[in-house]
């Protein structure tokens, strides 16, 4: 909880009312100071959010909090609203010609499903896809205590900042190539201190656009609008 406490702290002082919350089925944003997504992290238990329908106007820091919570749920909003307090800075454009490159013979742990997985396979030496319930040539979550020590390089969604297992990843990555990616992603100084090497997130250009995305059920990246992919280093 250490690293998640830091990136509570580090937007303390950024903290302003909350103009907007969609809670959409794949993806959740907060509008505050800038706008924060992430994923919307969903179990199969029927949950009623704290305070739902009356999110919008509280303090954003007040809703970052939620990145706390053991609910993947509320914590979703949690880092959606952690999101919205920091400024997205970073390098127009995406990461995923960084990561062919980098995964050119050599071998290389995804953690999460992107629309590159089977490209990545073409080029890695060896390549392992690690999920929480994972389906053909994939392997179950906790195989990164094996795997991981084996890689030169670790991809990793930014949603395992919501169910709390970053810390451990990046803790048996420290020496490697990581890549923390996704629309979760923060882009805070504070994940490169836990051993990340390159931040791959978005900056959202036009709020209404990606709402009404969020709002009719869209999953995959290049299917939301308003936002553009950025990338940092550390």
């Amino acid at each position: 909880m250490k690293l998640v406490n830091e990136l509570i702290e580090s937007v303390k002082d950024y903290d302003c009312e909350v103009k907007r919350v969609c809670i959409g089925l794949h993806w959740t944003m907060v509008e505050s100071k800038y706008v924060g997504m992430a994923h919307t992290y969903k179990t199969n238990r029927k949950v009623e959010l704290v305070d739902s329908g009356n999110l919008v106007g509280k303090r954003a820091f007040e809703l970052a909090l939620r990145m706390k919570s053991w609910e993947p749920l509320e914590a979703s909003i949690g880092l959606a609203a952690i999101n919205s307090l920091i400024e997205p800075a970073g390098f127009d454009g995406n990461v995923d010609g960084y990561i062919r490159s980098a995964a050119q013979g050599k071998t290389v742990t995804v953690i999460g499903r992107f629309p590159f997985n089977q490209q990545i396979s073409d080029f890695a030496k060896r390549v392992f896809f690690l999920e929480i319930e994972p389906d053909k040539n994939e392997l179950p979550s906790f195989a990164a205590e094996e795997v991981i020590p084996e890689s030169d390089v670790v991809v990793i969604t930014a949603t395992t900042l919501i169910n709390k297992s970053l810390p451990r990843l990046l803790e048996l990555a420290e020496s490697k190539d990581s890549i923390i990616l996704g629309p979760s992603t923060p882009m805070n100084d504070v994940l490169f201190r836990y051993g990340a090497k390159r931040l791959a997130g978005v900056k959202v250009v036009d709020s209404d656009a990606l709402m009404g995305s969020l709002m009719q059920g869209c999953k995959a990246f290049k299917k939301l609008a308003g936002v553009e992919p950025i990338v940092r280093t550390s």
